[in-house]
């Protein structure tokens, strides 16, 4: 009886959460004020009369870059079957639906089946209210949709199905590259399966780009576009990227670079040799995405929820959920203003790398755990 009291108290509390984002989402849908939504409109209309999408007239398609290369276009261009606001509401429904999905395979994953339900209940509770959750459904952004891919990569190669695994894999990267790097832990593994699958999935998507759209968009987004990860980066609150961190400290480039890639190869080496496959996997793309691109926007920070949730689940003591919970604290903060405090205030404008950083530490330390 106490237990069912419990669920219908926490299903009442995420109904409360849900309605509340959904609320605030739906004046920045009635005002077509999703701004990466935008771009992506913007940008399969322009490739769909002939236009570059990655020079375009001189300057960027509306002055924001369109950061994804051209594969992307074969999972974006549906959006073009529906009337604007209605592909706007699509995206957001389709974003809500793979964080509940993350959570729900990642709960499936670590916890009894007694257990699923209210573990279930309380992380969607925290990561609806978690800030760059709430920065991605702002933005009309699509993070959410390959974090979703990354987890169902990791649930499926878990359950042996490795060709689907592959699968997912190479449709995340196709839409973002940096999924792609995890393809070292199933080389790793020796999950040959799924990385012929994973090659092949590429390869199609490749092809088909090239067919359906201009062959130039590759090279011109290769020229343009495709250097992300060696561009000089800018001081900015909302970029809690390593180098962006080192900027602040006003760290030359080609020392930011530096540190970028030794941390970020240190951080790929240790991750692949712990046990703990789960630990290794959602590890080794928290490192790729928060410490080696140039910029890593605060809505990249959706990322953490599985390892987050994973280290949830394998801590048993008080102060190992202590930490977990300031990790959270730092991570889903944000200031609402944050001009109001001066460039030169350093730890309050990297709070959230603060959080990321703390979280690195926390999973070595559980790597390093011969339990694992």
């Amino acid at each position: 009886m106490k237990k069912k009291i419990i669920l219908w108290f926490l299903s009442l509390v995420f109904l409360l959460a849900l309605g509340q984002q959904l609320y605030k989402l739906y004046f920045l849908w009635q005002g077509d004020n999703f701004t990466d939504f935008k771009v992506y409109w913007d940008a399969i209309k322009a490739v769909s009369v002939g236009d570059n999408i990655y020079y375009f007239g001189g300057t960027y398609l509306n002055k924001i870059p369109f950061n994804y290369p051209p594969t992307s276009l074969l999972f974006l261009t549906f959006l073009l079957i529906f009337p604007k606001f209605l592909s706007a509401l699509i995206l957001l429904l389709i974003s809500l639906g793979c964080l509940l999905g993350t959570i729900y395979l990642m709960v499936k994953m670590l916890f009894k089946k007694a257990d699923r339900l209210a573990a279930f209940l309380i992380f969607s509770i925290l990561f609806i209210q978690f800030f760059p959750v709430k920065f991605t459904l702002t933005l009309g952004q699509i993070n959410l949709f390959i974090l979703f891919l990354i987890t169902a990569t990791y649930y499926f190669f878990q359950n042996k199905k490795e060709i689907l695994s592959g699968i997912f894999l190479g449709i995340a990267t196709l839409i973002k590259i940096f999924p792609g790097f995890l393809i070292v832990f199933f080389i790793k593994e020796k999950k040959w399966k799924s990385v012929i699958s994973f090659l092949v999935t590429l390869l199609c998507g490749l092809i088909l780009t090239v067919l359906i759209f201009k062959p130039a968009l590759i090279f011109s987004y290769l020229n343009n576009g495709g250097n992300l990860f060696f561009q000089g980066g800018v001081v900015s609150y909302f970029d809690q990227s390593l180098n962006s961190f080192l900027l602040r400290f006003n760290f030359p480039s080609i020392w930011r670079l530096l540190l970028r890639i030794i941390f970020t190869l240190f951080s790929l080496g240790f991750f692949l040799r712990v046990k703990d496959k789960a630990l290794s996997f959602f590890a080794l793309i928290f490192a790729v995405l928060i410490f080696f691109p140039s910029f890593a926007w605060f809505h990249h920070y959706v990322i953490l929820i599985p390892l987050m949730i994973i280290l949830w689940s394998c801590s048993k003591d008080i102060f190992s959920k202590i930490i977990l919970i300031l990790i959270y604290l730092l991570v889903s903060f944000h200031f609402r203003y944050p001009g109001i405090f001066p460039n030169q205030n350093l730890w309050l404008n990297s709070h959230p790398f603060f959080g990321a950083l703390l979280l690195w530490v926390f999973t070595v330390k559980r790597g390093l755990n011969k339990k694992n």
